[in-house]
């Protein structure tokens, strides 16, 4: 599997994969992202634990991808000069459209972050824009009122 903190702070984070008997099959401390890959040799459920106890900001935002899948039938294992030109082809297309496959995970989570960025960015603008338009409204009732009291004609009794 993949991960990496998208947003919260300093970007660092612990991380470990626990199998069900409680063997830690992977960790990592203070990292901003990692990858991890094993074979599953006890069956049950695996446990990934992302923690933020360190962090001085309470919350983060984590990108995980974990691929789950049954062990490969050998072809990684086989030497190249043992495999079909056919069959190669077959593996290097598949390992390309696996990259292809990742790329677009990426690009859409980054897609979704200058989304929230954006529509951040049009709040704050809204709001600023209203702010303007008051003043501008208050600026010119003082100068209506102001200038009206300057034309005023004073008489002394």
């Amino acid at each position: 599997g993949d991960w990496r903190v998208i947003s919260g702070g300093v970007l660092d984070l612990d991380v470990e994969v626990t199998s069900p008997s409680g063997e830690h099959v992977y960790s990592a401390e203070r990292e901003a992202a990692g990858s991890f890959a094993f074979f599953a040799t006890d069956s049950g459920t695996y446990v990934v634990c992302f923690s933020n106890a360190r962090a001085t900001q309470a919350a983060r935002e984590v990108s995980a991808k974990i691929t789950v899948g049954e062990q490969g039938d050998g072809v990684e294992l086989a030497k190249a000069e043992q495999l079909a030109p056919l069959e190669d082809r077959v593996k290097r297309l598949h390992t390309s459209m696996i990259s292809v496959r990742d790329l677009q995970d990426q690009q859409r989570e980054q897609d979704e972050e200058r989304y929230r960025v954006t529509s951040q960015t049009r709040r704050w603008l809204l709001w600023f824009t209203v702010l303007e338009a008051f003043v501008l409204v208050a600026v010119s009732l003082w100068q209506i009122l102001y200038l009206k009291s300057f034309f005023e004609v004073k008489r002394v009794v």
